[in-house]
């Protein structure tokens, strides 16, 4: 008898009758896959060297954004790696041998735990008029179609060495500081091409402080690249950008110094000009939306300037355009180039607005825009018009001689959220923005010590200000509870550099016919004493300096805000108890006062020595009450030394109950 297995064999697979199916070739012949493929392939390819040495190497090439990468600070070991990079010499390390690397060149910038006093900045101010002319800018050395790229890099690299070098040569022999400086080839580079292929450099600057961020040997460069051919010859311009930002008698002045310079310039406002186009934009798309939409009277395109004189007023974008038509030079076409266009550079520093101003001439974002310095990487062309091209070059940092570290930091060059030390930025801004403005824009009350307690009675310091604003704010730190200074010194100096605390710095006087002097501090405070007004404010604390004008039957018409802000209480200001307020804005300034100088605890509290003598000469610290019960609890009567006892508790509730 057979028996049936329990499980069935399984059945084979057949493959179904029918086509094979054939799988399609790719024909995109790009893609990630390949582009790797490649690259791998190129980085071991042996190069030729022209006098018939073969080289090969190992090492991976970077990326065309870590190349382009900006670098400002450089420490001993990268120093040293890439100059020995740029002079190409090989150097090996042998194993056991001590090799100690020393920093050549005093390139450090000064760091200023205080402020230099004007007799101090005068002195440096005078030494460097002296070697003014010695501050230059990398030059790329001449070079012709018949030569190879490796001897034209190599050509590039040598050159830029000796400019190092002759820079460090400047600081170490005559005592001098200079601010951090691009260090990176490559960003040199884009410079040079944008100076070769344009007519017209426009130098962007910021209006806050404009004979900082303009590089006077990038003009020399520029004039003598076109001195060799008469037909190409190349001509600046200064554009002094946020100029909205300064009012019309500082526009004045700045105009007046300029053209005793002879510097041809003129006044620009890119974040307006966006904020135009946008408007626009909005009022094309509701009328697409809606053809019957009509706009407001009320929403203007333009802002209406009545200004008369051409050189101080606010040009508009067309304005802009036609002056760039007007200032370059004319050119012919030749057979060579029949299709030529006339091409315009933008250079500056970063953060000064190069990108805002080609988005506002285009009409459209076509540039990304970043608050961060370096957004920009490499150069950038852009077609304005059929005949005109725009080329946007990276931000450049140009050597300078240096005054504190605080000052780049303050000036938008180096990035806030790298800050190492936040005491030198901020004692600047203590310096050149009143008490007043700072407490009447954060609604905090300042204490400034006494003179005879080391302060000077006239400014805060940097600790009384960020102690001030971050205790006001809650900015504490972890276990010892003290104010979190390094974060509040942040935000304030981001406000700083975004204009929310505005200072504008006042051009130099003049002396005689060719010195030109640095105004005093006193000098720069008058320069902007009418910036500082309740109409600066925003909305918000105008509101509450309104409230509390009101409840102090005050008169807005009449107000002053350097005179008149310590009679009054908003926010966490307290003001002048003094001052004829009732019993409820006492109480009220007084639990206020409490939080504001005891928040995060007493260590937080800045005190002052001289009212601690104070205390302890009248002995008000030591000051008691006679009380003939204690606050804890309900004197009874001999209890035999119990707490707990029936007799006290039947007492306790009866004192209770009669004092109810």
């Amino acid at each position: 008898m057979n028996k049936q297995p329990l499980h069935p064999e399984p059945k084979k697979f057949k493959i179904p009758k029918g086509p094979k199916p054939i799988a399609h070739k790719n024909k995109n012949q790009i893609g990630l896959g390949r582009t790797i493929a490649n690259q791998r392939k190129m980085e071991n390819n042996i190069q030729y060297l022209p006098d018939g040495e073969m080289r090969f190497t190992t090492d991976k090439k970077e990326a065309g954004w870590v190349k382009l990468r900006s670098v400002t600070q450089e420490n001993s070991l990268d120093e040293f790696l890439n100059t020995a990079q740029l002079a190409d010499t090989d150097f090996t390390a042998e194993k056991g041998q001590q090799v100690k690397i020393i920093k050549v060149g005093n390139t450090a910038i000064m760091n200023q735990s205080g402020l230099l006093s004007q007799e101090e900045l005068l002195e440096i101010r005078r030494k460097h008029q002296l070697f003014e002319n010695k501050l230059v800018i990398p030059r790329r050395p001449k070079w012709n179609k018949n030569q190879l790229k490796l001897q034209i890099e190599r050509q590039e690299n040598l050159a830029f060495l000796d400019w190092r070098r002759h820079l460090a040569e400047l600081t170490e022999s005559h005592d001098l500081l200079l601010t951090p400086f691009e260090r990176n080839l490559e960003v040199w580079r884009q410079l040079w091409r944008v100076v070769e292929r344009c007519d017209l450099v426009v130098q962007i600057v910021d209006a806050r402080n404009p004979l900082f961020f303009r590089s006077i040997d990038l003009e020399k460069y520029v004039d003598d690249s076109s001195k060799p051919n008469e037909n190409n010859a190349k001509k600046n311009l200064l554009l002094v950008n946020k100029a909205d930002l300064l009012t019309r008698p500082q526009r004045i002045a700045w105009a007046d110094y300029f053209k005793t310079r002879n510097i041809s310039f003129a006044f620009f406002s890119a974040a307006e000009a966006n904020e135009i186009l946008a408007k626009e934009l909005e009022e094309l798309e509701q009328q697409k939306q809606d053809p019957n939409y009509t706009p407001s009277e009320n929403n203007e395109k333009q802002p209406v300037d009545n200004e008369t004189d051409d050189s101080i007023r606010i040009l508009k974008i067309d304005e802009l355009e036609n002056l760039f038509m007007t200032a370059a030079p004319k050119f012919e076409q030749t057979e060579d180039f029949p299709d030529r266009k006339l091409q315009i550079g933008l250079v500056g520093y970063p953060n000064v607005g190069k990108s805002s101003t080609i988005n506002a001439l285009i009409g459209s974002k076509k540039v990304s825009v970043s608050a961060t310095p370096g957004k920009t990487k490499h150069f950038q062309t852009l077609h304005l018009s059929p005949d005109v091209l725009l080329c946007d070059c990276p931000g450049l940092v140009f050597p300078n001689f240096a005054y504190t570290n605080g000052e780049l930091v303050c000036n938008g060059v180096l990035p806030i959220d790298q800050l190492r030390e936040h005491i030198p930025p901020v004692s600047l801004v203590t310096q050149r923005i009143p008490k007043y403005y700072l407490e009447a824009l954060y609604g905090i009350h300042i204490p400034i010590q006494k003179v005879e307690d080391g302060g000077n009675g006239i400014y805060p310091n940097a600790r009384e200000l960020l102690n001030a604003y971050a205790r006001a704010r809650g900015y504490m730190t972890q276990g010892f509870g003290s104010a979190d200074e390094p974060r509040a010194s942040r935000y304030i100096l981001k406000d700083y550099v975004n204009g929310k605390l505005l200072f504008i710095n006042p051009p130099p006087k003049k002396i005689s016919e060719n010195e030109w002097d640095l105004p005093s501090i006193e000098e720069a405070r008058e320069f902007n004493h009418g910036i500082y007004t309740l109409e600066s404010l925003p909305e918000t604390r105008q509101q509450q300096i309104k409230t509390a004008l009101s409840a102090k039957s005050l008169q807005i018409d009449e107000f002053d805000l350097a005179n008149d802000l310590s009679k009054l209480n908003f926010s966490m200001h307290i003001g002048d108890q003094s001052s004829g307020q009732s019993k409820s804005e006492n109480a009220d300034s007084s639990s206020s006062g409490a939080k504001t100088l005891f928040y995060g605890g007493k260590q937080a509290a800045l005190e002052s020595a001289g009212d601690d003598l104070d205390k302890e000469f009248f002995k008000m610290n030591n000051v008691k009450g006679n009380m003939s019960t204690p606050f804890h609890k309900v004197q009874a009567g001999s209890d035999n030394g119990k707490k707990h006892s029936k007799k006290n508790k039947k007492s306790a509730k009866k004192n209770r109950v009669v004092g109810y």
